[in-house]
C-alpha cells in the first residue's frame, strides 16, 4: 500500500494540475475574504453611526462580523480540490493510464484505497492553503473589532478544512463515477456553484417545514452548514446577548428563530443544521459518492 501511495503521488507530481489549482485557490480565498471582510466591515460602520442604534444605546463594535468572510471564503474556495479530485480520477480514466496501474498492482482495490488516501492528504493541503488565503483577507480587510476570537476563528478554519477533504474524496467518486473529466468537472461546478445555492435559498424560504429540512441535507447545503452554520451561530450567540435580551428581557422563541434563519443566509447557510449535524449529512454525502465510484471501478473495462 506504501508504494502505490508513493506512486500516486509521484503521478500528481508529473503534472500541472495540483499547483495550477493550489495557486488560483490561495488567490480567490485571500480576494473573496478580503473583498467580504471589507464590506461586511462598512455595513457595520454605518450601523453603528446610524441614529436609532445610538439612541437605543446599542452598539455592534464588538460583533465579529469577519466570521462570515472566513466561512464564505471557505465555501466559494472548496470547488478546486473538488475540481482536483474529480480530474484526477476522470483523466486517468479517460486516458487509460489507469490500465498499467490496475493490471500491475496486487489488487484494484489496493490501487482505490492508495487513491483514497493520497486525495485525502492533497485534501487536507488545499484546506490548509485556503484556510491561510482567507485569514489573510480577513486580516487585511476587516476592522479589528470585527474580528472573531482566536477559538472561533480555529473553529471556522478547522471546519473548512473537513469539507475540503470531503470535496475532494467527493469529487474523486464522482469522477470514478462518470469516468469523464469534462462531465465531471462540468456537473460539479454547474451544482456547486448554481443548482445547489438556488435551490437551498429556494427550500429554506419555502415556507413548507418539510421542504425547508431539505436545505440542510443536500450536498451543497450540508458542506456549507461546516462553516456557515459556525459562522451563523457565533453571530447569534453575541447579537441575542447584545439586542435580543436587552435589558433582561428575554426575545420570543419566534423572534429568535426568525434571526437564526437570516444570520445562517448572511452566512451562506439557509437552512443548514449545526457543525455535528451538517458533517454527518456531508460525511453521509461523500460516503456515497466516494463508494459508488470506486465499486463502479471494481468492474469497469480499461482495455
Amino acid at each position: 500500500m506504501v508504494k502505490l501511495i508513493n506512486a500516486e503521488f509521484r503521478k500528481i507530481f508529473t503534472t500541472k494540475l495540483w499547483w495550477a489549482l493550489l495557486i488560483p485557490a490561495l488567490v480567490l480565498s485571500l480576494l473573496w475574504a478580503w473583498a467580504a471582510s471589507a464590506l461586511t466591515s462598512g455595513i457595520a460602520d454605518e450601523v453603528n453611526r446610524s441614529t436609532l442604534f445610538q439612541q437605543a444605546d446599542i452598539s455592534f463594535e464588538e460583533v465579529s462580523w469577519s466570521v462570515i468572510a472566513l466561512a464564505r471564503g471557505m465555501n466559494i474556495s472548496s470547488i478546486f480540490p473538488m475540481v482536483f479530485g474529480a480530474l484526477g480520477m476522470a483523466s486517468e480514466l479517460s486516458r487509460r493510464t489507469i490500465t498499467t496501474t490496475f493490471l500491475t498492482a496486487p489488487s484494484r482495490v489496493s490501487v482505490l484505497g492508495a487513491k483514497a488516501v493520497t486525495y485525502l492528504v492533497w485534501g487536507v493541503v488545499f484546506g490548509v492553503v485556503i484556510s491561510v488565503g482567507v485569514s489573510l483577507g480577513t486580516l487585511f480587510g476587516s476592522d479589528s473589532n470585527y474580528l472573531p476570537n482566536a477559538a472561533d476563528w480555529m473553529l471556522t478554519l478547522v471546519a473548512g478544512v473537513l469539507m475540503c477533504v470531503l470535496w475532494t474524496l467527493v469529487g474523486l467518486g464522482f469522477g470514478a463515477l462518470v469516468g469523464s473529466p469534462v462531465g465531471a468537472l462540468v456537473s460539479l461546478l454547474v451544482y456547486a456553484l448554481i443548482i445547489g445555492p438556488v435551490l437551498e435559498v429556494f427550500l429554506a424560504n419555502s415556507g413548507a417545514a418539510g421542504l425547508e429540512a431539505l436545505a440542510g441535507l443536500m450536498p451543497n447545503g450540508s458542506a456549507n452548514g461546516l462553516t456557515s452554520s459556525t459562522a451563523a451561530a457565533l453571530l447569534f450567540d453575541q447579537i441575542q446577548t447584545l439586542v435580543l435580551d436587552q435589558g433582561g428581557v428575554p426575545a420570543s422563541a419566534d423572534v429568535k428563530e426568525n434571526f437564526d434563519e437570516v444570520m445562517r443566509l448572511a452566512a451562506g447557510a439557509p437552512g443548514a443544521y449545526s457543525l455535528w449535524v451538517s458533517g454527518l449529512v456531508f460525511l453521509g454525502w461523500t460516503a456515497i459518492f466516494f463508494g459508488t465510484g470506486m465499486l463502479r471501478n471494481k468492474s469497469r473495462d480499461i482495455t
